[in-house]
């Protein structure tokens, strides 16, 4: 039994679980941005938003937008897919659009500024929606991991001309991607999907958190799914959009105003800032402080061999993410040293609503075990 021991553990992965108590509650009042707004359209996922939105707008062919080339990669596919033109452009040190970058990729074409909150931490949306204004460009705001942020009071998302969020990296929703759009476009008209098993495994993921041997069985079913991955070799996989037209599961539209809590933007503050407090040492700088008003969607560490580090974090249950490892096919990697340094150094630590204090000393714990026998780089991002 002692062979298995340090693996029979609670499970902690960056994606928000779901306690099954969740549907004793009533509903809640409170409505937070976009969900307030009458031009809010919930779609099953954030990339399908973001074409509707873009037809909603009349943005298609012949027309460019200038997108990050640190990003996800499902953005991008939706964007190409809508029949625009990406021009990407490198980010500053501060992992914010930089004007003398952005200012020769300009032409005639160019309709529309692609700008990210990365990992709730908010870009000046006040700035950018004026420097679009001057140039008559669309301000699309990807909130995609900041839902919940805000700036200066004001909600991230709220200055642009279009602006997507991913309800499901917040709450423990199977799914639900709204869009929030100065011309909004046609609700979802398929029939909605049940929603039921990815339900289930939200709530089997929160369990996990408890019980050591449901994070056991977990430990060995994933390296099966793994297998199936690299056997499909399905690398952008990750980027299919589906059909547009799909509405969120019926499980997402039930559960999500039982979930909506104005505590929960303080809950994830709480448990980022006290892995900062333990962990600083290993943060990119650029997320040393917590801004005030975001909402963060996972803490960031900086790691020589993150792919290694993981690996060895999983062992002592801890589900990090090295997320944006497969930018869009489309991406001229070499020519964007900065973001080639982010996506293969930095990976992400859990901090949702859910987690408790004894979790949080949990993953501490493990990050310092493997921190002590793997090296680690703190220096600046190229």
């Amino acid at each position: 039994m002692k062979k298995f021991s340090s693996v029979i553990v609670p499970r902690f992965a960056i994606w928000p679980t779901l306690p099954p108590s969740i549907h004793l509650k009533e509903g809640s009042a409170w409505l937070p941005f976009p969900l307030n707004q009458e031009s809010c359209r919930i779609f099953s996922r954030a990339r399908q938003a973001i074409w509707s939105a873009c037809k909603a707008l009349e943005l298609g062919s012949g027309d460019t937008v200038l997108v990050p080339a640190y990003h996800h990669g499902s953005e991008v596919e939706a964007l190409v897919l809508a029949g625009l033109t990406v021009k990407y452009y490198e980010i500053n040190d501060a992992l914010e659009p930089d004007e003398v970058t952005l200012l020769p990729l300009l032409d005639e074409t160019v309709k529309a500024l692609y700008l990210i909150h990365y990992l709730g931490f908010p870009q000046d949306g006040a700035f950018w929606r004026k420097w679009c204004d001057d140039r008559n460009l669309l301000l699309i705001e990807d909130a995609a991991q900041a839902f919940l942020t805000t700036k200066d009071d004001t909600p991230v998302g709220a200055f642009g001309h279009m602006a997507v969020f991913c309800l499901y990296k917040t709450y423990g929703i199977p799914d639900g991607g709204a869009v929030v759009s100065i011309k909004p476009p046609q609700p979802p008209q398929l029939r909605a999907e049940s929603g039921y098993w990815r339900m289930v495994k939200r709530h089997l993921n929160w369990i996990a958190t408890r019980r050591g041997e449901v994070g056991f069985f977990h430990s060995l079913v994933k390296p099966a799914i793994s297998w199936w991955k690299r056997t499909n070799d399905r690398p952008h996989a990750e980027f299919d959009m589906g059909n547009p037209d799909t509405p969120p599961s019926v499980m997402s539209s039930k559960l999500l105003p039982k979930l909506l809590c104005q505590d929960t933007a303080r809950k994830r503050r709480r448990n980022y800032e006290f892995l900062l407090e333990h962990l600083s040492d290993m943060v990119p700088r650029q997320f040393a402080y917590l801004p005030e008003g975001a909402c963060p969607f996972a803490f960031p560490l900086e790691v020589q061999d993150a792919q290694q580090f993981l690996s060895r974090l999983r062992r002592r249950g801890i589900l990090g993410l090295l997320f944006w490892i497969n930018p869009h096919p489309s991406l001229p990697v070499e020519d964007f040293p900065r973001s080639r340094f982010l996506r293969e150094r930095v990976l992400a630590l859990p901090v949702h609503q859910e987690l408790t204090e004894r979790d949080m000393l949990r993953i501490v714990r493990a990050v310092r075990e493997c921190s002590a026998s793997l090296p680690t780089q703190f220096a600046a991002v190229v």
